[in-house]
């Protein structure tokens, strides 16, 4: 007799989001037909992390252990690889338009791997490792916008390609924290692109959007248009700035410049504000608990992040993002739950803006719906998701696969590149 067939097994992911406060992870269980349940997480303190970028080795891995042992016991599995994201300073985007000529024929899969390898190979960028390869637009002898070109004939062959850099430096300490840990890096998703995963519809990356990832130590923006990420860029300024400026402007140490911020920041001016009194500890033990008028604490929030946001609003303009991204703007990150930062950046941008709320994925809680969890549940969205990018896995940070595809420019390449793609 035969068996029973099997049943294919769920698949079970882990996301890391190391952030310059927090570390989460996130693990989520496949429902087979209705996408993705979240069956554990775990949270850990960021010491050693500051603008995304790892600056004690220890102290980040301490971090990424507890938030993962956490998620693991809640979970009831051990995690051996992790998606993570990446938010620094040096995120950056890269457009390139490569075209082939090949036989009259009917456009087949291997030609747009080809195509995009050849890409891959063209791009020279040694102190930057592609974190994603993004197919924008296809044109078939001369015919651009085409989505998908597969099954169309012609003799020429070209795509719009979209690259999203990260500095190879802070990549490989990145790894190394990872490793330290015992888990493998399954792939690296950069912070905005994971955010807009979270909390965009379909309709706004049709249309255009632009979202703005205020984090701790980085503001990040992802620009899309007609359903594909074209703009990618990142500054070294986000909520812990906003910190420091509250802990030298009114003299208090940073953890109740913190508190502060929480309970009493806003970007806009309140009726009260001149009246109503902030308690501020003092910095030295003999010093007396100080009273400084609301009104202060709000000049100093709004400083901060409207000139973050004139900054911003200069990059997208000269990157020709101001108009292309359309009107709406989607705000995610802790620094975007500060009272009034929407209504500035209507102010500044000149756009409709909302706070993003992570959906999509069964089992969130009420806490994990909040803004500054975009990124983590977005990395658990992106595991189930074909990407339908070029590249796949984690990044090269030897900096050597891409260069080595080269010689296929070569006509003795060529030939053999034809031979292992057609027997």
């Amino acid at each position: 007799m035969f068996g029973r067939p099997k049943q294919k097994q769920a698949e079970t992911f882990a996301v890391l989001d190391i952030g310059s406060s927090k570390v989460v992870c996130l693990i989520g269980k496949e429902e087979p037909g209705m996408g993705v349940r979240l069956i554990g997480k775990g949270f850990g303190v960021s010491s050693g992390v500051k603008h995304g970028a790892v600056i004690d080795l220890e102290a980040a891995e301490a971090g990424i252990r507890s938030a993962v042992e956490k998620a693991e016991r809640a979970a009831g599995v051990t995690v051996h690889g992790v998606n993570v994201n990446v938010a620094l300073r040096s995120l950056r985007s890269q457009h390139m338009r490569v075209q082939t000529e090949f036989a009259s024929g009917e456009v087949a899969d291997r030609d747009l791997k080809r195509v995009m390898n050849s890409s891959l190979s063209e791009l020279s960028q040694p102190d930057y490792a592609i974190l994603h390869a993004i197919p924008m637009q296809w044109s078939v002898d001369g015919e651009v916008g085409i989505d998908d070109p597969r099954g169309m004939f012609g003799k020429s062959l070209g795509v719009d390609m979209h690259f999203v850099l990260g500095g190879m430096g802070p990549l490989r300490n990145l790894a190394h924290c990872i490793e330290r840990c015992h888990l493998e890096i399954r792939s690296v998703t950069a912070s905005p692109y994971a955010s807009a995963l979270s909390v965009l519809t379909e309709d706004e990356r049709d249309l255009g959007v632009t979202v703005i990832d205020m984090g701790a130590g980085v503001t990040s923006v992802a620009v899309f248009r007609d359903n594909v990420l074209v703009h990618v860029d990142a500054m070294g300024v986000g909520g812990r700035n906003v910190t420091k400026d509250i802990a030298r402007g009114l003299s208090t140490p940073p953890e109740a410049a913190e508190r502060i911020k929480t309970i009493y920041g806003s970007a806009l001016h309140g009726a009260d504000d001149d009246s109503a009194m902030v308690p501020c500890p003092p910095v030295g033990a003999q010093d007396r608990l100080q009273h400084h008028p609301r009104a202060h604490v709000t000049a100093i929030v709004r400083s901060r992040i409207e000139e973050t946001f004139e900054i911003l609003n200069e990059r997208l303009h000269n990157a020709g993002m101001d108009n292309f991204a359309g009107r709406q703007i989607v705000l995610t990150g802790g620094a975007a739950q500060l009272n009034g930062v929407r209504e500035l950046a209507e102010l500044i941008f000149n756009k409709r803006v909302r706070i993003g709320q992570p959906h999509g994925i069964f089992g969130l809680d009420q806490s994990l719906t909040e803004s500054d969890f975009a990124v983590a549940t977005g990395l658990l969205k992106q595991a189930y998701e074909n990407p339908g990018e070029a590249i796949s896995g984690p990044p090269d940070l030897s900096g050597r696969r891409y260069r080595e595809r080269r010689y296929s420019g070569h006509p003795i390449g060529r030939s053999f590149q034809w031979l292992r793609e057609n027997f």
